[in-house]
């Protein structure tokens, strides 16, 4: 071989990470850059740092699907590029198909990207293991919210805190002792009374990570209710982030359609009506209405498999 050249075998890359919405894959590590290539599904957002929170160079070519810059509302495609040395504010991305993207910037940009995917993945490993009920709820949980609030026009930040509160929104669960979490029968108002530390003790666990402080917010209000009966600190109305009003409607529908130790699941006519006696009390009208939108009210629903 040619001295100097250096040929590379898919099943020889040097580092990769994947969960169910994305993948990265570390090419090459070299002096001043890494060479990464990432998958992303559609429907997922995600956005550049500003120059005080990264000032490195980054360089990102389209490979295949398409992104969509939602600032100043550019499609790309395959074969179109962007790169920048510092930006003045966060650039916003939707993905709205299947995405390749080949990645040049500065380090240690993968690892801090490899980073935040482990710990997202750590913590949802975490609840699904100790609670059996959720397992694929938060994933299903996350493509509804996100749904929901683009119905909402929430800008890119709101949508990006909105899919990691979603994703997390039960993390708290994990210090909720097993025989309350799992109990197969109504719990006690003793039990109840740990329950509702969940929301507390998920923010917790979420606002020592900076890429995770505004979804701790959401996370601790999700069980608040529009009417100020909810718990933990009896918010109402427009107190609550909207996000949080998002994740409450879309908890409640993932949740009534599921069955459960205690009871079948609902018919999708009877999870709706539930929704809309509920509308004005326990969850927002206006959501209510955006998420009825999203899974086609009582005419058909949306696969959020």
């Amino acid at each position: 071989m040619v001295a100097g050249l250096t040929i590379v075998r898919e099943s020889d890359r040097r580092e990769n990470i994947e969960k169910k919405a994305t993948a990265l894959d570390l090419l090459v590590q070299q002096g001043s850059f890494d060479v990464t290539r990432q998958h992303i599904v559609a429907g997922k957002y995600f956005f550049l740092d500003e120059a005080s929170e990264w000032e490195g160079f980054e360089f990102i070519y389209v490979l295949s699907g398409e992104l969509h810059e939602t600032d100043d509302n550019i499609l790309l495609r395959a074969g179109d590029y962007i790169y920048h040395h510092g930006l003045s504010a966060r650039a916003h991305f939707q993905v709205e198909k299947d995405t390749d993207l080949l990645l040049i910037s500065s380090p240690p940009s993968f690892h801090l990207m490899r980073d935040e995917i482990q710990e997202i993945l750590q913590l949802v490993r975490s609840v699904e293991e100790k609670d059996e009920a959720t397992e694929g709820h938060c994933h299903r949980l996350e493509r509804l919210a996100i749904a929901t609030g683009e119905k909402l026009n929430l800008n890119g930040d709101q949508l990006i805190t909105l899919s990691y509160a979603a994703y997390l929104h039960d993390v708290g669960k994990v210090k909720v002792p097993d025989e309350i979490l799992n109990k197969p029968g109504a719990l006690s108002d003793e039990e109840w009374v740990e329950m509702r530390k969940h929301p507390e003790y998920g923010a917790q666990m979420l606002e020592d990570k900076e890429f995770l402080q505004d979804a701790a917010k959401v996370v601790y209000a999700h069980h608040e209710r529009y009417d100020g009966s909810g718990y933990p600190r009896g918010l109402s109305g427009d107190d609550i982030p909207v996000e949080a009003r998002i994740i409450a409607v879309v908890d409640a529908y993932d949740a009534m359609v599921s069955d459960r130790p205690y009871r079948k699941a609902l018919s999708e006519k009877e999870t709706i009506a539930e929704l809309q006696k509920n509308s004005g009390s326990q969850f927002d009208p206006q959501v209510v209405r955006a998420f009825l939108r999203v899974i086609g009210g009582s005419t058909g629903g949306m696969n959020v498999a």
